[in-house]
């Protein structure tokens, strides 16, 4: 047993029937080319009963492997629920895209998008800016600019936070590089409003690491990223000031599958899988360690998405069964869903939740077997 950690079997109970297929799903993009989603979620007051919330899904049209978006807004004085589908171009000069991130500022519903061409070994990140008024082309809603441009690949992880003293956002990227002779590092970037990135060295001189879109999570100011790492397992860094120090914590020597990770109120949840099974990794503030769960078993591919709901419990959507899964930790436990019959969909599954409805209801994006990306609402 590794010092510090704790290792559970956890109870789940299976929903069936009416409870667990009572989801509504449609397709986004149906071109047959999609490929690297990831999704946001925004929720604002503005007070006077008045409120605005925004659901957006990053994705790459493997075609032409152009960055798009698709938006959807629903607001106060739209009762019927959430607006259509508005689709746009954020970028379409990457060469050969290898991944990308997402993530909506709950400030003002501002979209941010991490990405990597791997062509030209280029991180980028994209800002709507919205009014025609973007430089990533000719009346272009966004802006675009590189953040680093030497041995970039694979997916990055991007967050934001409102700065209310300088009044505008703080972006966090976490990416990996390799060089020509193989020699790989986890790193990261940050900029604050209109300042130049500042980038440090997370962990240098790795094996492979395995990063999700989602491995990025934000308990205040403090940046923490999950990763999994060959020969190691998955481990968690955790930013201190000042930013360059980075200290990194060994979870599980099994996990092996993309780590996806949130922070909230103090509460840090990790999911991940390790041998077909659905890992849990949550911290405790009061002992200082992480406690390691089997959620599921016999699921299917490496990637899951954890989001912590209002109530400070996880949330993790997976594939089992050729379809999209949802697990639900509450008072009894763990409880795990078939969200949609199965119909080899579920691949690359994207978490968020709709917190201005009375509870927390589930927005899981997912691609079928044919590159068609859906999402399906609880």
């Amino acid at each position: 047993m590794l010092k510090g950690f704790r290792f559970t079997m956890a109870a789940a109970v299976l929903l069936v029937g009416s409870e667990a297929m009572a989801w509504s799903t449609s397709p986004i993009h149906g071109t047959g080319a999609v490929g690297h989603t990831a999704q946001g979620y925004a929720w604002k007051d503005w007070g006077g009963g008045a409120w605005s919330k925004w659901h957006s899904v990053a994705y790459g049209d493997t075609a032409g492997d152009i960055v798009m978006v698709a938006r959807q807004e629903a607001h106060s004085g739209s009762p019927s629920g959430w607006l259509p589908w508005v689709i746009e171009t954020v970028d379409g000069s990457v060469n050969f895209l290898d991944g990308l991130s997402m993530t909506i500022g709950k400030e003002d519903g501002t979209e941010f998008i991490a990405y990597v061409d791997v062509d030209t070994y280029r991180l980028k990140v994209a800002r709507r800016v919205g009014g025609n008024a973007g430089n990533c082309g000719v009346l272009s809603q966004w802006d675009c600019e590189t953040v680093d441009s030497v041995d970039v690949v694979r997916t990055p992880s991007i967050e934001v936070r409102y700065d209310s003293g300088i009044q505008d956002y703080v972006v966090y990227v976490v990416y990996t590089t390799e060089t020509s002779s193989g020699v790989r590092s986890l790193k990261f970037a940050r900029k604050t409003g209109g300042n130049p990135w500042y980038k440090a060295t997370i962990k240098a001189n790795t094996n492979h690491i395995r990063l999700a879109s989602d491995a990025i999570a934000l308990d205040g100011t403090t940046p923490f990223v999950a990763f999994a790492e060959t020969s190691v397992g998955v481990q968690v860094s955790q930013n201190a000031l000042p930013f360059a120090i980075w200290t990194t914590t060994l979870i599980d020597a099994n996990g092996g599958g993309y780590a996806s990770m949130d922070a909230r109120s103090g509460r840090r949840e990790i999911a991940y899988t390790s041998n077909n099974d659905l890992k849990s990794a949550s911290w405790s503030s009061s002992t200082a360690t992480w406690t390691v769960s089997t959620v599921d078993t016999a699921v299917e591919g490496s990637y899951v998405s954890l989001v912590i709901d209002d109530a400070l419990n996880p949330q993790i959507a997976y594939r089992k069964g050729s379809a999209p899964w949802l697990a639900r930790l509450g008072t009894s436990g763990w409880s795990t869903m078939g969200t949609v019959t199965p119909h080899a969909a579920g691949f690359n599954p994207s978490l968020q939740l709709d917190t201005h409805a009375a509870t927390d209801k589930a927005i899981l994006v997912h691609c079928n077997s044919y590159h068609v990306v859906h999402a399906t609402y609880e």
